[in-house]
């Protein structure tokens, strides 16, 4: 089931989009009353909130403490995870040397902090023919994860 709402979680994240592509208003009426509470109380102080709901997530945007993440609920209105785009610095010398040493001459794009039931981080790697994204383990182990199209 992990790998399913990751991989989820990332399309959205990832793919530009992707909440218009599925059905969604991008607006706040579909949002339940019960999701926004839980977001209330999970992300007090949350500023600039706006709400995208689809047939399996609820996605609220908002900024804490300056920093800008991405929360996502299910349909019974539980918080599934966070995103955040971090800098490289943020990532520790062992993954970050690991990342280098797996997939050497590719270009870092996007990285993705997603903070789940454990924290994984997700690096766009491509070059001219090769787009895609690799995950960076809590154990700083680096794989590949998914091709993006």
């Amino acid at each position: 089931m992990k790998n399913t709402i990751l991989s989820a979680l990332l399309m959205l994240v990832v793919s530009f989009g992707a909440f218009a592509g599925n059905g969604t208003d991008n607006g706040e009426e579909k949002v339940s009353g019960y999701t926004k509470s839980n977001f209330n109380y999970q992300f007090n102080g949350a500023e600039n909130v706006t709400w995208a709901s689809s047939a399996r997530f609820q996605k609220a945007t908002f900024t804490k403490e300056g920093k800008t993440l991405t929360a996502f609920y299910n349909n019974q209105n539980e918080l599934v995870g966070t995103t955040q785009v971090i800098q490289i610095t943020e990532l520790s010398p062992v993954a970050i040397k690991n990342l280098v040493k797996s997939y050497p001459n590719y270009q870092m794009g996007e990285i993705i902090k997603y903070s789940g039931n454990e924290e994984v981080y997700y690096v766009n790697l491509k070059n001219e023919s090769k787009n895609f994204l690799v995950e960076i383990t809590p154990d700083m182990n680096v794989q590949f994860f998914k091709t993006i199209k």
